[in-house]
């Protein structure tokens, strides 16, 4: 029985047991061969034997408290500028109109930049899904930017991720200064100091706490979310170690304001620890999503490598279509300085090409009749026509691109042991995180604040963020430089 490959988008993964939860759920799908998950690039790469309905893979991940989107070789996604929308209602309908059109599988309109990225399936009218747009008031036009719509998620993620860093970073050096500044001969005014005004003192950190937590709240969310999958991970750490010092600092704060202890109750405080461990990790994170983005710099410059339009003889008329229209045994025309759209044999005229992309020789090769020009060339000195052989996904090009992809998501032995000791190493952490405490309050005879800062220390310390991203991350810079030379 011939085996099937199939491609899934997976959000939702922060860290590398996520990675090991979603292998194994899938891998306990009947008629799934081999699975294989990468956490750089968020993909899942998988080998079925027999038929695996796409549904069942996307409710097995689900169930492991992810999202799962296919990638079908044979979709494509379109950008559109859209313009006439003035608030986010404009863009909610624009989206809802698209979502509507006959062939559309998903639509996605940013307000900010006026811009739609449609997902659709093949043979989809794009005149169709125009008009429906313009006739509720809006100047809708596709947008020819490949690249832009390949890493359009990331960039996007990368923006958010930094705005979150920052914010976070500009309140934790304050509350540093307010919480620690006194500790290290920083003077502080007495209105905001804890001998002459413990309300203040707290209120102050409070305030200064609110928004590092507000930018971090994805960390409470996945975190938590995954705690009621029972299947906690990094974030579940970050969530539970931080939840703990604000609770306790926060009834703190009810005491002060209730008069009990003030002065004591001031110096018991644990905002300034949560909120650095919050704007930390952001921080982490935000490199950590740069390194991934730019490992995708190979594919984005093959992807330039394509030409959008191509030439097409029909009769004594040359006619210009979109390159995924061409059809198998059409005959193109290709100008000087013009790159050659797909794969195909030349049936009239000469020149020289470019394959510097493909060979990594810079001089030109002559072609005549007869010979092979591949997608991707450039002419560089004379007309040619030529007949299409090889189109859409069969394109040497494409190819080479589809080899890169499925490099830079295939796993090394040691990172697959890396996933499966992630796996199990978060749960235990939760568990020596509260032996620890225990140990400390009851054994140890010591303060509960002691306890609980032992509690939280294991928990953040431990995060296994380098352990999951590190071998995944190597092999996809690797993958990318390898063909650098085409570029």
């Amino acid at each position: 029985m011939a085996k099937k490959k199939m491609q899934f988008k997976i959000k939702g993964m922060t860290c590398a047991a996520c990675v090991a939860r979603v292998e194994r759920a899938v891998a306990w799908v009947p008629g799934v061969d081999k699975v294989s998950v990468n956490l750089a690039n968020e993909l899942m790469y998988l080998e079925t034997q027999g038929e695996v309905s796409i549904e069942t893979i996307v409710d097995a991940v689900k169930k492991s408290g992810y999202e799962a989107d296919y990638q079908d070789e044979q979709q494509k996604s379109v950008r559109f500028k859209v313009k006439g929308m003035t608030c986010s209602a404009c863009s909610a309908r624009v989206e809802k109109i698209l979502g509507k059109q006959q062939g559309v599988l998903q639509a996605r309109v940013n307000l900010a930049d006026e811009t739609a990225v449609v997902r659709m399936e093949p043979g989809a009218d794009l005149d169709n899904i125009s008009e429906a747009v313009q006739k509720a008031g809006f100047e809708i036009q596709a947008v020819e930017d490949k690249t832009r719509a390949y890493d359009e998620d990331m960039t996007l993620r990368l923006r958010q991720m930094r705005a979150r860093a920052v914010m976070a970073m500009a309140f934790a050096v304050p509350l540093m200064i307010v919480s620690m500044g006194e500790m290290v001969g920083i003077p502080l005014p007495s209105v905001i100091s804890h001998h002459d005004n413990p309300l203040n003192f707290a209120l102050v950190q409070l305030l200064l706490t609110l928004p590092i937590v507000w930018s971090g709240r994805n960390f409470y969310f996945f975190g938590f979310r995954n705690l009621y999958h029972l299947a906690p991970n990094m974030d579940s750490l970050i969530a539970i170690g931080t939840g703990a010092a604000l609770v306790y600092s926060s009834w703190n704060l009810v005491e002060i304001i209730l008069g009990h202890m003030p002065h004591e109750r001031a110096m018991d405080l644990y905002f300034e620890s949560a909120a650095v461990i919050i704007a930390m990790v952001s921080l982490g994170k935000f490199l950590e999503q740069r390194a991934k983005t730019r490992t995708s710099d190979a594919i984005r410059q093959l992807i330039k490598l394509r030409t959008d339009k191509a030439v097409v003889v029909e009769g004594d008329e040359q006619i210009t279509i979109n390159v995924e229209d061409i059809e198998h045994d059409q005959i193109l025309v290709v100008r000087p300085g013009e790159r050659i759209p797909v794969d195909g044999t030349v049936v009239q005229g000469s020149s020289a090409v470019d394959e510097s992309m493909l060979t990594g020789e810079s001089i030109p090769r002559t072609k005549a009749v007869g010979d092979k020009v591949y997608g991707g060339t450039l002419n560089t000195n004379g007309n040619i026509r030529f007949r299409a052989e090889k189109v859409g996904s069969e394109t040497a090009l494409a190819r080479i691109i589809k080899m890169i992809e499925e490099a830079q998501g295939s796993k090394a032995p040691i990172a697959s042991l890396a996933d499966r000791v992630s796996l199990y190493f978060v749960p235990v952490v939760i568990v020596l995180a509260f032996v620890s405490g225990l140990a400390w309050l009851l054994l140890g005879q010591t303060e509960f604040t002691f306890a609980l800062r032992i509690f939280i220390a294991v928990l953040v310390i431990a995060c296994p963020c380098a352990l999951g991203l590190a071998t995944p991350t190597a092999i996809m810079v690797g993958t990318g430089r390898g063909p650098s030379w085409a570029f």
